[in-house]
């Protein structure tokens, strides 16, 4: 009894969100409380079966409730959520159609009708319930514009979305739905419509330009991303990533001069995001791969330009973009001007000991390994190359101590631990000890990687 009196009030507290925005003729349909005592009974019995998820029973309370009133759509829509909760959709479909036709454009049944067709695949009927749901509410523009996804009118789609946007900018999910219907429509024209109207509307906006721009040039259109060039540089002349659009452009002209000067200021510019620099050095280095001629024209870039602070991080970069095309060591050069720049980059320290191992140069290795250890004393790597320039000297009893003190400093790296076990098998072996050659060979060869 205290449960059935709790659904009579929820109901109630319910019944004036679900059907506040109805006439005083749909009132009257949905009124209750004025139908005889055992209407009720039957009415709440079916709300509190349902709120209990007894579905079949709260349907059979329903219709006998509709044997002798058949006139009152919430007996209908309350019958379609018992139906929808048990799959039968479309039961529940035609139970909401009729509710409608009892309460034309009342929002709730409308609402509940959309999801109703949604789950059917009914795409198109969704749509125009949608349609009469954005006539009392503008904010079912955003379902809308998702529900034309799945009818493939990915222009209606994002025109409906802009239309929303006007009023909810606000909604964080907008910008994630247009994304959707960009993936999904693969449709680079789409694309660029949209963002020409919204540079109509905004011509201040330097990442319409940025993206119309990278659009125009991924369907090659040449002409076009050119244009797009020259506005974005007469409404934002000094708009910061104006060079970005340069550097873009400078590529796909071949202008490899004007291409690398944009990139170096680009990387040393304090106002561009780490995104846009690591995309620029991708592209830089794409294009090398793609135009073996590139190398040697960096190569001849003036020495005096690598030595400038501000653009430490383009040269490193770029340096690691020319030893991954196979220069030569030459560069080395390079790497000890980067690392006079900043003395204590020890992933730089790092890669010039390699190299220089690569190269034989062995004494200039020692004294930087030293050197560095000092800094660095728990590193485990630089007593693996001391370890190695030791072994290269026949130095073999420091080269075991070497790498047995590299050991210690070893956490949770099987690929490093493994690295120096076996470059100990291989110092006992050379130093005349085959029995603990043999131990750290086995060891070392235990230690699976991937």
């Amino acid at each position: 009894m205290v449960f059935r009196r709790l659904a009579f009030i929820f109901f109630y507290a319910l019944s004036f969100f679900v059907w506040g925005q109805s006439t005083s003729t749909s009132e009257t349909l949905n009124d209750i409380s004025k139908m005889p005592s055992k209407f009720q009974s039957q009415f709440y019995e079916a709300l509190t079966q349902r709120l209990i998820k007894n579905y079949d029973k709260a349907i059979v309370s329903l219709d006998l409730c509709l044997d002798t009133y058949k006139g009152i759509p919430v007996l209908y829509y309350e019958r379609a959520k018992n139906y929808y909760a048990l799959k039968s959709y479309t039961i529940a479909e035609e139970d909401l159609i009729t509710a409608l036709s009892l309460m034309p454009k009342n929002e709730v049944i409308l609402k509940e009708l959309q999801q109703v067709f949604f789950v059917q695949q009914k795409y198109n009927e969704r749509i125009s319930t949608l349609k009469e749901l954005v006539e009392i509410d503008e904010k079912y523009k955003y379902d809308l514009s998702g529900a034309y996804i799945y009818t493939k009118q990915y222009g209606e789609s994002l025109e409906t979305l802009n239309d929303y946007k006007k009023n909810f900018a606000f909604d964080v999910r907008i910008e994630q739905l247009r994304n959707q219907i960009y993936n999904i429509s693969k449709d680079k024209n789409l694309q660029i419509v949209d963002i020409e109207r919204k540079i109509q509307r905004d011509k201040t906006n330097p990442g319409l330009y940025v993206h119309l721009f990278e659009l125009y040039q991924e369907a090659n259109k040449k002409e076009e991303a050119l244009a797009v060039y020259e506005r974005f540089k007469v409404n934002l002349p000094n708009a910061p990533m104006l060079e970005y659009v340069s550097f873009l452009k400078n590529l796909d002209e071949g202008n490899t001069v004007g291409a690398t000067e944009s990139m170096k200021k680009l990387t040393s510019s304090s106002s561009i995001d780490d995104e846009v620099i690591q995309s620029v050095l991708s592209k830089f280095r794409t294009y090398g791969k793609q135009n073996p001629n590139y190398n040697a024209e960096i190569e001849e870039l003036p020495d005096g330009t690598l030595s400038e602070r501000d653009n430490q991080k383009f040269f490193m970069e770029l340096t690691s973009f020319q030893l991954q095309e196979g220069s030569t060591e030459s560069l080395l050069d390079v790497y000890q001007k980067n690392l006079d720049v900043d003395p204590n980059n020890f992933s730089l320290i790092k890669d010039i000991l390699l190299l220089q191992l690569f190269y034989g140069k062995n004494d200039r290795a020692g004294e930087l390994v030293t050197s560095s250890l000092e800094k660095y004393p728990s590193q485990p790597i630089l007593y693996l190359i001391n370890g190695a320039l030791l072994t290269k000297e026949k130095k073999y009893t420091q080269a075991i101590e070497a790498y047995q003190e590299g050991l210690d400093y070893i956490i949770e790296n099987p690929e490093m631990e493994r690295a120096f076990l076996l470059k100990l098998a291989e110092a006992y072996a050379l130093n005349g000890q085959p029995d603990k050659a043999k131990k750290y060979q086995v060891k070392g060869e235990k230690i699976s990687i991937n």
